[in-house]
């Protein structure tokens, strides 16, 4: 069996996320690993300023266990795709501010917890 490239599956996963927000400047899209959870966080500028210092951000944190991470690097690229596709639609689905508007001023943060279904894709192909 080959070596899996897990740092190549987060990459997979991060650059899908990072297509997602529509934000006047590149979303930031980083991970950490604490042994236990495995962490993808996405934040984009929802209001642009001439100073970068003023920008108004919001913050997308995704958590995967360390279990599920493993098992999406070890998936076929078809699987992958699936599970990818599916992250993204949680991520556009996901519940919104009353009246669906993102807050411009103060906080702006969400967390996700990725469920073990997500990652169910063995009767999908």
């Amino acid at each position: 069996m080959k070596d899996i490239d897990l740092n190549q599956r987060v990459e997979e996963i991060e650059l899908a996320l990072s297509t997602l927000f529509e934000s006047p400047k590149a979303p930031a899209i980083s991970s950490y690993d604490d042994g236990r959870t495995f962490f993808i966080q996405a934040s984009w500028v929802v209001e642009s300023h001439g100073d970068t210092t003023l920008d108004a951000r919001c913050v997308l944190t995704l958590h995967f266990s360390d279990s599920q991470i493993q098992r999406y690097a070890q998936m076929d690229t078809a699987q992958r795709i699936l599970v990818r596709e599916r992250l993204c639609q949680m991520v556009r689905d996901r519940p919104r501010p009353e009246g669906g508007e993102l807050p411009l001023r103060g906080e702006c943060a969400e967390d996700l917890q990725v469920e073990d279904r997500l990652l169910d894709v063995d009767d999908q192909l």
